[in-house]
């Protein structure tokens, strides 16, 4: 008994110690305790997820759908290689005054929507960037707005269910450019597990579009591409590269057991 509960302790100790350095590298202490309560108790990945900023090509203009409290707003906000992003959530328009009773996420109901906007605005603020841009608007109504193919990529982390997700992945399909990314939070695999509409929506959408999967689970992330025409250009320098290596006399498992065994099959 002694044993669980150090290992429980231990475990609670760990996750405080990573939650303290999400909310750290974000650049600014929320004062507002129940934001504080929600960030030291709920794991909010931050730094897990910075891998994610290496897919983001160079300047170029996205957009981040879900802030929250801005942890991660914070880390795409500063990454000079972006020349734009905007910043979209829809805070008291989707929620009121206070976020629902989603746990620790939002300590317990507490959580006041102004004011993690203002929160999420003073990270992304701290960046001391130019266009770095807070909309308060729901990610549908923003990316009808934006015209077709102006995004280099965009983030989700905003509806976190099949249909928010389904729907929103329809509209970036118009507004993502022809070489550009769609990256996401929550990829679930489990069926039951309460999020795993936004895997199922990203399948669905695979099937129907011209994007393809080149990353997924990684930290709950995920990572779609347009995906090259057979007809272009880059497709056929592609082939042609791969025609042009050489590999070289390589050894193998299956040579090295075909030795030992004399040839034989």
């Amino acid at each position: 008994m002694f044993s669980k509960l150090t290992v429980k302790q231990l475990t609670r100790h760990s996750l405080i110690v990573a939650n303290i350095s999400d909310v750290f590298v974000s650049g600014y202490w929320p004062r507002d305790r129940h934001v504080l309560r929600a960030e030291l108790r709920y794991p909010h990945r931050v730094r897990a997820r910075q891998f994610l900023l290496r897919f983001i090509p160079a300047d170029s203009v996205g957009a981040e759908l879900g802030v929250f409290t801005g942890l991660f707003s914070a880390i795409l906000a500063r990454n000079r290689r972006i020349s734009k992003v905007t910043f979209v959530d829809p805070w008291w328009k989707a929620f009121g005054s206070h976020y629902p009773d989603w746990g620790a996420y939002t300590d317990y109901g507490k959580v006041s929507t102004r004011c993690a906007y203002e929160i999420a605005g003073a990270r992304i603020t701290r960046a001391n960037l130019p266009n770095r841009i807070v909309e308060i608007g729901y990610s549908y109504d923003w990316l009808a707005a934006q015209p077709d193919k102006s995004l280099d990529w965009v983030y989700l982390d905003s509806t976190h269910h099949y249909e928010g997700t389904k729907r929103e992945l329809e509209l970036l399909d118009r507004k993502i450019n022809d070489r550009g990314l769609i990256l996401g939070d929550d990829w679930q695999i489990e069926r039951n597990h309460i999020h795993h509409g936004v895997c199922l929506a990203v399948n669905e959408f695979l099937k129907i579009s011209n994007f393809e999967l080149i990353l997924a689970g990684d930290r709950g992330q995920w990572v779609l591409r347009r995906a090259l025409d057979n007809a272009s250009a880059e497709y056929s320098l592609m082939l042609e590269n791969f025609e042009k290596v050489n590999y070289g006399r390589q050894s193998s498992t299956y040579n090295n057991h075909q030795a030992e065994r004399g040839g034989a099959p």
